[in-house]
């Protein structure tokens, strides 16, 4: 997961400045108490339990567009996916929204330190982390392929990539991906992908934009993120890849605010907010169906 976000921060034209590892401070204030003194606003739907009153609190390292980033590169509002994800959540529960700033090895342990109620932050619902945190299941991930806008619509499928020329960041997970295609394109009757492996991300974009590769593959976030920055030069080819795992909103192991968290969220999804907000940041809303 640090690899994704190291991916997504390098991409040709952005590059975000890494936050605070303090997380001490947070970008917007809970709201004040109920004129009926209690400790939540009185239209509050929200449940019992939440470390801040009046407010929900994530735990957030912006350092990973589009999901969740600096809207000025180095401070400032957080945006992103999940930035507005968590801002929809505080407005469908009735309470404000808190972000509670983190270096990215300090999110599971400022949620148990009860620091925030949950992590928003682009994070696997690896076995490892389910042992110690409950998940709720958000947006599914994977590799995905891009290319100029002349050439996207040819890429529908795993196998249009077979006999091309591919960019990768090298020794990643993606390069390993597209390698491994070479047995099922031989099956095909076709050419392998010819890998073209670069150190940085930013120099695969510049691969596929010099004409130096027919399009690369990375990460799905990334890669919308990556479109973003290249309007009218680079395109995100939908469905090449199935997602191989899921992003999932943390919270402390069996805590009562677990359930609530993945019932707001089925909400958000069902009504469409969640797809909104992925169109925002040009994301596939297909992703987004995890429940």
């Amino acid at each position: 997961m640090k690899t994704l976000r190291t991916l997504a921060a390098a991409t040709a034209v952005a590059a975000v400045a890494l936050a605070a590892c303090s997380a001490s401070s947070s970008t917007e204030q809970p709201a004040a108490a109920g004129v009926d003194g209690s400790s939540q606003p009185a239209s509050s739907d929200a449940p019992e339990g939440l470390v801040a009153p009046g407010a929900v609190t994530f735990c957030i390292d912006p350092e990973y567009p589009p999901l969740e980033y600096y809207a000025n590169g180095s401070g400032g509002d957080i945006v992103g996916f999940d930035a507005d994800a968590g801002r929809a959540l505080a407005e469908h529960w009735g309470v404000e929204p808190k972000f509670e700033i983190t270096s990215f090895d300090g999110l599971m342990p400022g949620l148990q330190g009860s620091r925030c109620d949950m992590i928003l932050g682009g994070l696997y619902m690896s076995a490892e982390r389910l042992q110690v945190a409950d998940a709720s299941a958000i947006m599914n991930a994977g590799p995905a392929a891009l290319a100029k806008p002349e050439l996207v619509g040819e890429l529908k499928e795993k196998l249009d990539l077979c006999g091309r020329t591919v960019a990768t960041q090298a020794a990643s997970s993606n390069a390993a991906t597209v390698k491994a295609m070479a047995e099922e394109c031989k099956a095909a009757g076709k050419d392998a992908p010819k890998v073209v492996e670069y150190p940085k991300t930013a120099e695969t974009v510049l691969a596929v934009l010099n004409g130096k590769a027919e399009a690369l593959v990375e990460t799905n976030v990334a890669a919308a993120y990556m479109a973003t920055q290249n309007a009218g030069k680079l395109e995100v080819a939908n469905g090449v890849f199935d997602p191989d795992t899921t992003f999932g909103v943390f919270s402390r192991k069996d805590d009562p605010l677990s359930p609530a968290i993945t019932d707001a969220f089925k909400a958000l999804y069902d009504d469409g907010t969640l797809a909104e907000i992925a169109e925002k940041y040009n994301l596939d809303a297909a992703i987004l169906d995890v429940y």
